[in-house]
């Protein structure tokens, strides 16, 4: 039961197909069909916050990732199930997108490559593949585009180059390198073209606001787009007890991505305090204003027709991301979020004692350079 012959699926993408039963919270239906590549052997990668880490997982299958399970079906069986839904009578909803994304894994190239073959021949939706720069060079990236996806995702996940080492490279005992990640991003744009990438950025592993908008300017300038994440601890992961960044932290980089991702504010015409925490978005009050209201800067930042339903928080929390426009209440709640300023208990100094306290525990997966 391996890619390219079968695939997982996300649990919201199995109800959506009926494969599983259950309900969407205030009607937030998937707008994105999720693919995961699956081996038996499991991810090779050791990222600290990913239930998937070779060295903590408990299994190599690795079954949950984002809180919830990912079962795994025939691909061709779920071709199937989505032509059923697209055409048949019992169609309710045209996906607007497949996004078919790997572990790092060295046999995931072929497979990918394979399962997006198969689902464009199949299907006539638009298609992205998420891929690690580790394995995946420029001319992988061509043959992705020629088997047809329209747009390639990144998962940088960490604003900075310690952090990233601290929780995805060398200190971590892992594969991934910043250095090569950053090309992988600049390659991808060669090949997909201006507006055709998109990074991954997950708030709340260390970062400040101030890095989080420097990672975004850069993106935006080579080309990319950013995609926002808000951190979530994955049980059995080794950052299973770190603590979520403060909604009010999330909120700010969010209205920082649509200011940089559409060209309305650089980041240099920011202003932060002394924890790095945005003051002043560099753009008049008044237009500021009529940008916060029309709700867009905190919908679900992604591809064009990916929502991701409550991937960042449970339905009976504040909504991070919003899978759907937000309502009057909503919006005067996102304003309230934006003034409020706690000082960081989430930042590098913390994650290194964080950290530091666990070596005993899970020695294994936390060198002592990490700490």
């Amino acid at each position: 039961m391996e890619s390219p012959e079968y695939i997982r699926l996300s649990t919201a993408a199995s109800i959506l197909l009926g494969f599983e039963h259950g309900l969407f919270y205030r009607g937030a239906i998937p707008l994105c069909i999720n693919f995961l590549l699956c081996f038996n052997d499991g991810c090779k990668a050791n990222c600290l916050y990913c239930g998937q880490a070779r060295e903590v997982a408990k299994d190599s299958m690795c079954k949950t990732l984002i809180r919830v399970e990912w079962p795994c079906y025939k691909l061709s069986d779920v071709l199937s199930r989505i032509k059923e839904r697209i055409l048949g009578n019992g169609c309710f909803l045209r996906p607007n997108r497949i996004c078919v994304a790997t572990i790092t894994n060295y046999k995931a190239k072929k497979a990918e490559i394979e399962v997006i073959k198969n689902v464009k021949k199949e299907l006539n939706i638009p298609i992205s593949a998420l891929i690690t720069p580790t394995l995946f060079r420029e001319e992988d990236m061509k043959e992705l585009r020629n088997a047809g996806a329209e747009r390639i995702g990144i998962a940088i996940d960490c604003a900075t180059k310690e952090i990233f080492d601290i929780l995805r490279g060398s200190r971590a005992r892992g594969p991934h390198r910043w250095e090569r990640y950053l090309n992988g991003v600049e390659e991808a744009v060669s090949v997909m073209g201006r507006g055709k990438v998109g990074i991954h950025l997950i708030v709340g592993l260390g970062e400040t606001e101030r890095d989080a908008v420097n990672l975004m300017q850069w993106a935006h300038d080579v080309g990319a787009e950013t995609h926002l994440f808000s951190f979530y601890p994955e049980e059995g992961s080794v950052l299973e007890k770190w603590i979520r960044p403060p909604i009010s932290q999330y909120r700010r980089v969010q209205l920082a991505r649509y200011l940089i991702d559409n060209g309305i504010v650089r980041a240099e015409d920011m202003k932060f305090n002394e924890h790095g925490q945005i003051i002043d978005f560099g753009v008049p009050e008044r237009e500021l204003e009529l940008i916060i209201d029309l709700g867009e800067p905190f919908l679900t930042s992604g591809c064009p027709g990916c929502n991701r339903p409550y991937a960042n928080e449970r339905p009976s929390e504040p909504i991070r991301n919003y899978p759907f426009p937000p309502s009057r209440r909503d919006i005067a709640m996102i304003k309230r979020q934006l003034r409020r300023y706690i000082t960081p208990k989430n930042d590098l100094k913390s994650l290194l004692k964080y950290l530091g306290g666990l070596r005993s525990e899970v020695a294994l997966s936390i060198p002592q350079s990490a700490c």
